[in-house]
């Protein structure tokens, strides 16, 4: 079977990955607020409050739940879609930051245009989080197979222990090239250096995303949310133009 050689893709822009994970928290902090306590991109958070939400027979398990496998099925299909581009040579993350914007803009259309959501079992509230979580799903997706060297945008305690282990590397690197200053020990110091500052301006995009967001939130209610699908929106023209 002749494997199929993907389209080169541009080097990518290092303030895409620090917007990413941006929209990211501010999602997070807006789906928490605003659909009482979903984690549209934390996956881990919306199981645990599940779990709470089981024990204590409360029927807000149901948004929790059904936003977990909008996360998992909008996964699989950008999986899918990215697959198909590649197969026909085409780059795929102008794409799919278009289809990221547009489950954004649907999940933010909901809550803006839609009645007020009064609670964790309304039905309203709970189909515009499935899209948030689709959103982020896709996101999650498209950083792991099309940003190579990116960690997670929207799953900061896999980057916390990353970074952790950055900070140890990059002393132990500098240790080294002090001790021993030649060429390895030099270029071994700025490639540590330069992974420990991809890590944490991703983590400290998604700090500034959720505090964003929940001053968005307190200050202009559900409007504010605009502001994620024009992040995306932009990065997917952005993403565009370069390509071409």
């Amino acid at each position: 079977m002749t494997e199929v050689t993907p389209a080169r893709e541009q080097p990518l822009p290092a303030a895409m990955p620090m917007l990413l994970s941006f929209v990211a928290g501010y999602v997070d902090s807006y789906t928490y607020l605003a659909l009482f306590g979903l984690f549209a991109a934390q996956v881990t958070g919306s199981f645990v409050i599940a779990g709470a939400e089981l024990a204590t027979h409360d029927y807000g398990i149901v948004g929790k739940l059904a936003a977990v496998l909008a996360f998992l099925v909008a996964a699989a299909v950008t999986t899918a879609l990215i697959g198909v581009a590649r197969n026909s040579r085409r780059t795929a993350l102008p794409s799919m930051l278009g289809l990221e914007a547009l489950l954004l803009a649907v999940f933010v259309a909901l809550i803006l245009l839609g009645p007020p959501i009064q609670g964790a079992t309304d039905w309203h509230g709970i189909v515009a989080g499935l899209f948030a979580a689709m959103a982020m799903g896709s996101q999650s997706v498209l950083v792991r197979l099309l940003m190579k060297g990116i960690p997670q945008t929207n799953v900061m305690t896999g980057n916390m222990t990353q970074l952790g282990i950055e900070i140890t590397e990059i002393v132990l690197a500098w240790r080294r090239r002090v001790r021993e200053p030649n060429r390895e020990t030099i270029a071994e110091f700025e490639k540590v250096r330069d992974r420990l500052w991809v890590v944490l301006s991703v983590a400290l995009g998604f700090l500034v995303g959720a505090a964003a967001g929940a001053i968005a939130f307190a200050t202009t209610n559900v409007r504010g949310a605009i502001l994620a699908v024009a992040i995306v929106v932009a990065l997917a023209l952005w993403s565009l133009y370069r390509e071409r």
